[in-house]
């Protein structure tokens, strides 16, 4: 929790004066400075700050008037940075200007510094440059740049628009160090952070530069898609080919995806059996999922060209990815062109529509006009993919219930006319939401952000609630009062709605992220953490309007789903997380494409961690079968003896959980110690170790 910070009289006077410079019905956001650019005074003492606060610094400066005004937007800013970025360097800018004086306060200076791409994987080879467009000063640049990059070798000089080469000996979060000399000796300072989240990554064989060959609205769109050979091969042979998702703001690279891609050390283990890696990479991954859809289908031409004719592949489509693969597939097969697709894995991916809660959309609205990051962020909510994903979208003037955009229902229309959902591949969804109804922690309606400041002259509102399980229910309260300024209010109610923020479903830490941003007034506490980002039934496309629909409990899910097989955990996970079970739910089915994929043959099941483990008195213990097969699940002691027989007998495919409740098949309870779950079926067999604590 971070506590109230208090605002000096004479600061507010003169915030409240400076605003008598501008348009009395849009206030600069000096009333509203999460920069809080008071402490960014050039000063040892000044703190480090991150991209978005530094963006913010430079949008407050810029409002205040003088030569100040001459500094670009900070949109402008952030689309060079990007673009620098995707070139392999890490770009740092500079904000060296000063606020005008003011009767109440004299000039202020504002020195500032951040690195506009903050991570790396590859911390022992960082470039860094700073370029004479990001040094934003109305003076010019300083005589004399230094900076202590945090590698052991202290301040060292820099040249404007020349690349520094750090290399790093171990990763974990930098605390860089900037000082500007001028021709008078004066100093000045700032610092920044940087994250080192590892300090090597393999680089791709090959990047293909792709371009579909079918024009959506007038446009083609483009991606590069990287190819990632297995050890056994000198070229493509036998690909899995990945879609990747909803990227924010488009500067995802190889290096992101191959983290994302390598989690639980998937990607390297299908190189380790045989498998390539064709990862696609969007140019604009908040396009036209349709002019997205026709990317991937130029792909899947190329790949189809480049492999043996008798190899099928694999087509995995992560988050908004999969709805895109889906749309592919689909029209591929509607104009009879073969894919080569055997297998279509659908990765907690919004078949069937996503959600962020309408109160902070509207949230992000209210707050749009002074700060910077918050226009931003709703600027990607307004996004053409966005508005075709979400649920709910946020309208102006705010309307009185949950509505989609109509861009959604012209993209369900156009993949109707494709087909709906392709017929020849095998269809697999694997969700990060609960199977078994697990909500997020909260119930509908319930209050998700608390943000109120009261002081003598400013006063601010931006409290959120979730959506109502149909209603009426506020969503959204909202209030800014900068004396002597009007105060401006937005309330929200919906009806109607169905409970989307609190639903079974795989998460975002939207509201965990909120509570982290340092406010200028007050403090905006999350009263809960995340909220449903893909309900389950939406990444499984169950024929239900029921968000708590209970998956595992449906011995006929499967006939409510066009997918042949579905995956699910216990409990909700974040989106796109692999953990150990889904790892091997993908392991599974990707060796599963054709006989000669892999250097395993397929397994007929799988079998999950037990939960909870160690336990007290009963554990759950879950395996997935892939096909109707006779089973037998047995607990062992230490020693080797039968203790108890838990299924002997068929099972059919899918999800299967079974407790023990820490007893022999007499009845008579188990002592503490070490057990085994033997899991068989044929001639296969499976062990879990598990501990019973008493």
């Amino acid at each position: 929790m971070k506590l109230f910070r208090p605002v000096p009289f004479l600061l507010l006077l003169f915030l409240a004066r400076s605003l008598s410079l501008a348009d009395d019905s849009t206030p600069p956001s000096l009333g509203f400075s999460p920069a809080r650019v008071d402490e960014l005074d050039g000063t040892l003492r000044a703190p480090a700050v991150g991209a978005a606060r530094w963006r913010q610094a430079a949008h407050e400066v810029r409002r205040s008037g003088g030569d100040g005004a001459a500094l670009p937007e900070a949109e402008a800013i952030r689309l060079s940075a990007n673009a620098r970025g995707r070139s392999g360097v890490v770009p740092i800018a500079v904000l060296d200007a000063r606020i005008p004086a003011d009767e109440a306060k004299e000039e202020a200076v504002v020195f500032a510094a951040a690195a506009m791409k903050e991570h790396t994987y590859r911390g022992d080879e960082v470039l860094f440059v700073l370029d004479r467009e990001r040094y934003l000063s109305p003076d010019g640049t300083p005589e004399r740049i230094e900076i202590d990059f945090e590698d052991g070798r202290g301040f060292r000089g820099v040249r404007i628009g020349e690349p520094a080469l750090i290399r790093y000996g171990a990763p974990g979060m930098k605390t860089i160090r900037l000082r500007a000399v001028d021709a008078g000796g004066a100093e000045r300072y700032a610092a920044f952070r940087f994250d080192v989240r590892a300090l090597q990554t393999p680089n791709p064989h090959d990047t293909l530069t792709i371009t579909a060959t079918e024009p959506y609205l007038g446009a083609f769109g483009t991606g590069e898609a990287y190819v990632y050979l297995s050890d056994l091969h000198t070229e493509l042979t036998n690909p899995v080919v990945v879609i990747e998702g909803f990227d924010l703001d488009d500067t995802m690279d190889w290096d992101e995806l191959y983290a994302l891609l390598n989690q639980q050390n998937l990607l390297e283990t299908l190189r380790a059996e045989g498998f390539d890696a064709v990862v696609l990479n969007f140019t604009s991954a908040t396009d036209y999922m349709q002019r997205n859809s026709f990317v991937v289908e130029a792909l899947l031409d190329e790949v189809a060209g480049a492999i043996p004719p008798e190899r099928d592949l694999a087509l995995v489509g992560a988050s908004m990815g999969g709805v895109v693969s889906r749309f592919a597939l689909a029209w591929m097969e509607s104009h009879s062109i073969d894919h080569r697709v055997r297998s279509f894995l659908s990765f907690d991916s919004p078949q069937s529509g996503a959600n962020i809660p309408l109160g902070i959309q509207y949230w992000l609205a209210f707050f749009s006009d002074l700060s910077a990051d918050a226009a931003y962020l709703l600027s990607r909510l307004d996004t053409p993919a966005a508005r075709q994903l979400l649920v709910y979208h946020h309208t102006a003037p705010p309307g009185s219930t949950g509505e989609s955009d109509s861009l959604r229902a012209e993209f369900e229309s156009d993949l109707a006319d494709a087909g709906g959902w392709p017929s020849i591949p095998r269809k697999v969804a694997i969700a990060n939401g609960s199977g078994y109804g697990a909500d997020q922690g909260f119930a509908p309606a319930d209050q998700i952000i608390d943000y109120e400041y009261d002081g003598l002259l400013v006063d601010i509102r931006g409290n959120v609630w979730a959506v109502p399980d149909g209603g009426p229910a506020t969503i959204f309260d909202g209030l800014k009062r900068i004396w002597p300024f009007p105060a401006t209010t937005m309330a929200v109610t919906v009806a109607g709605t169905a409970p989307y923020d609190n639903a079974p479903g795989g998460y975002r830490s939207s509201m965990a992220e909120m509570d982290s941003t340092e406010a200028p007034y007050g403090d905006i506490v999350a009263l809960h953490p995340s909220h449903c980002f893909i309900p389950t039934v939406s990444a499984l496309a169950i024929d239900t309007e029921d968000l708590f629909y209970l998956v595992a409990n449906d011995p006929e899910v499967l006939s409510l789903t066009p997918f042949d097989m579905i995956y699910f955990p216990v409990d909700n996970q974040e989106h796109v997380e692999i953990t150990p079970e889904s790892a091997e739910w993908f392991l599974s089915e990707i060796r599963a494409v054709t006989g000669v994929a892999s250097n395993r043959p397929p397994s007929r099941f799988v079998f999950l961690p037990n939960r909870p483990n160690p336990f007290n008195p009963a554990t759950e213990l879950r395996f997935v079968s892939r096909e109707e097969t006779r089973v037998r699940l047995e607990i062992h002691d230490a020693a080797g003896r039968l203790v108890a027989t838990l299924v002997d007998g068929r099972v059919g495919s899918g999800s299967h959980a079974v407790f023990w409740n820490g007893r022999h098949d007499s009845g008579a309870a188990a002592a503490s110690g070490v057990y085994f779950a033997r899991l068989r079926t044929g001639d296969e067999t499976a062990a879990r170790k598990i501990i019973l604590l008493r």
